[in-house]
């Protein structure tokens, strides 16, 4: 009797299951009518696609493709539809289908534009970045230089003269990849972006020589187009600079950094987010060169730029932070308490006191507080800091989270739950304010402070030994 019982209770929720899943396709099927037209259709998809209503998205974008392919085929409809299609796909994890229709997507295109194939190199940029992230990675090198090929053709026609670039004087360059805006962009303008993409990708792929070509690419494009003095070139000088940062190239980088500041405070007011920005890679350069007095005449420059109105991003403390950290790093410990202390105070106040942003701040306050002799008062930071830290596996956890956005980000958006999108923020702030500058760490008891679990990185760890009067371990390079 009882494995009757059971049996009849298996199949109930096997037909409860059936019943669900026919209801949900039933959903996804009724919102396909006869009468819709592949804009319909195409429409519907991707809204449902963005939404995260896949089960809609994949039967209603199929139907699409399916009409493109019945209406003529081989139309430029057919691959709007596998492009999205692909992106469905890459999103759910399904990478090997992802890839079929991407590169269906690409020779539909190839195909439909005829000789006009530089049109196709956004769709080939991102089909590269596919590769690279996701797909069968042997396959990015060949396209790679087959775009290149195309893009370093035509600016040589345009040096020439037998090709004339059709951008407006003072368009905005900016965009991403693989999305196209409702206005016509010409060709140039998506060439430029896609390079810049692309060069990204292969920067994090740790292939500098094919990133440093594509950057290249994607700045004479700009000097073609715009001429030597548009802010869209900062970009590309900013993008070498930080290549050749990454090369220990740190001369070249030094001036690829200065081209970059030169033309956006050009451009851009001293004080905009851009501009310091610009101002501080600079500066962090010439501290890993060892010039400390340009990088001190800089930040002190910027202390001025907002004595009008305050930064919307916090740059004030940021700034304030970088000259404390400089001065330690000079061995100057009375010159820095006071900008650290002021540092601390604004990060308090832009952030919150309780912000993870502010554990930087506090463990930097407690380093120079050692080295001028006020171990109590060090004591008291360094316990602050590390009860806001909270535990290693909480911290870990939204590392993780970010590094999966950072590599879905050509698709889709990661939406994390409200307390992790909120720490993970916190977490990006302090990143930005921790990488002012390395100080030299040249006492033989730091090694002491921190225990084995403690992170290397912009988040320590917060289980430092109560008996423990060392001197705090500053991790916040």
């Amino acid at each position: 009797m009882k494995i009757l019982n059971f049996r009849k209770q298996v199949f109930f929720i096997i037909a409860i299951f059936i019943f669900a899943f026919s209801q949900i396709r039933y959903a996804a099927l009724a919102t396909i009518q006869p009468h819709d037209n592949w804009a319909q259709l195409q429409k519907r998809g991707i809204t449902a696609l963005d939404t995260n209503e896949y089960w809609i998205a994949e039967p209603t974008l199929k139907q699409a493709m399916a009409l493109a392919e019945w209406s003529k085929s081989k139309d430029a409809r057919l691959a709007e539809s596998l492009k999205e299609l692909g992106r469905l796909y890459t999103i759910r994890g399904n990478f090997d289908e992802a890839e079929a229709y991407l590169e269906e997507e690409l020779s539909i295109r190839e195909i439909v534009l005829g000789n006009d194939k530089y049109k196709c190199i956004p769709t080939m940029g991102s089909l590269i970045q596919f590769y690279i992230n996701y797909g069968t990675r042997v396959k990015a090198d060949p396209l790679t230089e087959e775009m290149l090929a195309l893009v370093e053709g035509k600016v040589d026609e345009a040096r020439s003269g037998s090709f004339n670039a059709r951008l407006k004087k003072g368009q905005p360059l900016q965009g991403w990849l693989g999305v196209a805006a409702p206005v016509a962009i010409d060709p140039c303008l998506d060439w430029a972006i896609t390079c810049d993409a692309v060069g990204k990708t292969y920067q994090k792929d740790g292939n500098f020589k094919l990133a440093n070509r594509l950057f290249k690419a994607a700045l004479d494009v700009k000097i073609t187009v715009f001429g030597n003095n548009h802010l869209s070139l900062a970009n590309s000088y900013d993008s070498l600079g930080s290549l050749c940062l990454e090369k220990n190239d740190l001369s070249e980088a030094e001036s690829y950094f200065v081209d970059a500041l030169k033309i956006t405070q050009k451009t851009l007011e001293p004080e905009s987010h851009e501009a310091f920005n610009r101002l501080d890679k600079l500066a962090r350069c010439y501290i890993k060169e060892g010039k400390y007095q340009k990088a001190e005449e800089l930040y002190l420059s910027a202390k001025n730029f907002w004595r009008t109105e305050p930064s919307k991003y916090g740059d004030e403390a940021r700034v304030t932070f970088a000259l404390g950290s400089l001065y330690l790093q000079e061995h100057r410990y009375a010159a820095a308490l006071p900008y650290l202390q002021q540092a601390l105070e604004m990060a308090r106040k832009f952030n919150g006191p309780d912000s993870i942003a502010v554990v930087p701040y506090l463990r930097r306050y407690a380093y120079a507080m050692y080295y001028l002799g006020h171990k109590s008062d060090m004591e008291q930071l360094q316990a602050r800091a590390n009860n806001i830290a909270g535990p290693r596996e909480l911290v870990l956890k939204v590392e993780q989270l970010h590094a999966t956005a950072d590599k879905l980000s050509e698709f889709k958006e990661v939406v994390y739950k409200a307390d992790m999108d909120q720490l993970q923020t916190n977490t990006d702030n302090a990143s930005s304010a921790n990488g002012t500058a390395e100080l030299t760490q040249d006492k033989p008891d730091l090694e002491r402070v921190l225990t084995k679990n403690a992170t290397a990185d912009n988040i320590p760890a917060n289980n430092t030994s109560d008996k423990n009067t060392s001197a705090p371990k500053d991790t916040e390079h």
